[in-house]
């Protein structure tokens, strides 16, 4: 199946500007914070392509390094340019590296989750992420860039027609005729 993908290319605060490339550049998203992603400005979907899966990538460190039990769900999207957000996750991928190592990419969604969400080519394009912090012990992720990858289905496309009939006559490209009796 095919995809496109991109690093968020608009967020709701500078304080999250450092998620706009793949730099080594972190921010701190610590308790009760939210960071979203307001654009992903290089996705490509096709016209009438069905959206199979949504991944959302964040590339980082966290403190402390084992934080995909303790932080339960915080990673959400939205289909309607930001008015609601799906049912949240948490990154599948964990554990994440402690800050202060490697940045490790932790995945959240798949090729073949929707969020609970009812997406087109169009909602998949304009697609927004949510990554709201919220515990009771201090702990803080620090990503280097997030990026979403959208799976699609592109729409069946019509064969073309092998043959037409105008003022009588039965025209044929690139085929045989056969009349059987």
């Amino acid at each position: 199946m095919p995809t496109t993908d991109s690093i968020v290319t608009a967020v709701n605060s500078g304080l999250f500007n450092a998620f706009l490339a793949d730099d080594g550049t972190t921010t701190r998203i610590r308790d009760g914070q939210t960071a979203i992603m307001t654009a992903f400005g290089n996705l490509s979907i096709p016209a009438g392509a069905t959206i199979d899966g949504i991944e959302v990538d964040i590339e980082g460190t966290a403190a402390p390094a084992d934080l995909e039990g303790s932080t339960g769900h915080w990673i959400s999207v939205s289909n309607d340019g930001g008015s609601s957000f799906s049912t949240a996750q948490s990154v599948t991928t964990g554990p994440w590296t402690a800050y202060g190592g490697t940045d490790t990419v932790e995945t959240a969604g798949g090729t073949s989750e929707l969020w609970g969400e009812s997406w087109n080519a169009t909602t998949a394009a304009a697609i927004q992420v949510s990554l709201g912090w919220s515990t009771t012990n201090g702990d803080a992720v620090f990503p280097d860039y997030v990026l979403v990858r959208i799976t699609y289905t592109e729409a069946a496309t019509a064969s073309p027609t092998k043959f037409t009939i105008s003022s009588g006559t039965l025209n044929i490209k690139g085929g045989l005729f056969k009349v059987k009796g």
